[in-house]
């Protein structure tokens, strides 16, 4: 039997890797996996935050672990990064699973998620150690990101999973339509984060997309 593809869970800004903890249990013990801290929002490195920096720490990481190919499964800035090391070293992703990501954001977008990120509490941001400033600048750096010259080139099996109840949820499905082997799933009674607000439903499509026994 072959040996099962490494698995990269890449977190969002605000976030911690911890946010993947429901998935890494449902994967279960014995399987490759990893959740590795994206590159500029670790707390205490002072490191740039940017597209390319962050998946060339995620090919470094892959390196480092003698992984030469892996699916990658990301959440809005991790789901970015995602697409960019797909877009950048295609040969090295096997599968996409992605949620909170689109092909260039829109200005009605973007200003959704200024509104939202303001009116967040202190206290939830606590964990990761970011500030409002952290997640405003990962803002800033989804604003500049456009795949559409790119998205056509990643060719690898590609699942994306939006929430019924996600104000960009229709950025999802474009991005799954663009892509060439892409495919839209959506989670009913669900909003912007269903790996968190959902687990069992993310996790049953997780499961599937690795092919792998709930």
């Amino acid at each position: 039997m072959d040996a099962p593809i490494p698995v990269l869970l890449l977190h969002s800004a605000g976030r911690t890797p911890q946010m993947w903890q429901d998935q890494v249990e449902a994967i279960g013990a014995g399987k490759p996996v990893l959740a590795p801290w994206l590159a500029g929002l670790r707390p205490g490195r002072s490191t740039e935050l940017s597209l390319t920096g962050a998946a060339d720490e995620v090919l470094a990481t892959m390196d480092r672990n003698g992984i030469s190919c892996a699916r990658l499964v990301g959440h809005q800035l991790g789901a970015m990064v995602a697409l960019q090391v797909a877009a950048t070293e295609p040969g090295m992703v096997a599968g996409l699973m992605l949620s909170g990501a689109m092909i260039a954001p829109s200005a009605m977008a973007l200003r959704l998620q200024r509104a939202v990120i303001r009116l967040l509490p202190n206290k939830s941001l606590t964990e990761s150690g970011a500030t409002k400033a952290d997640l405003l600048r990962a803002l800033d750096l989804i604003a500049t990101a456009d795949f559409g010259k790119r998205v056509g080139h990643i060719t690898a099996p590609a699942l994306v999973v939006a929430g019924s109840a996600d104000p960009s949820r229709s950025a999802a499905e474009e991005l799954a339509a663009a892509l060439p082997n892409g495919r839209y799933e959506e989670i009913p009674g669900v909003g912007a984060d269903p790996s968190l607000e959902a687990p069992g439903e993310f996790n049953r499509l997780l499961l599937e997309f690795l092919k792998l026994d709930s």
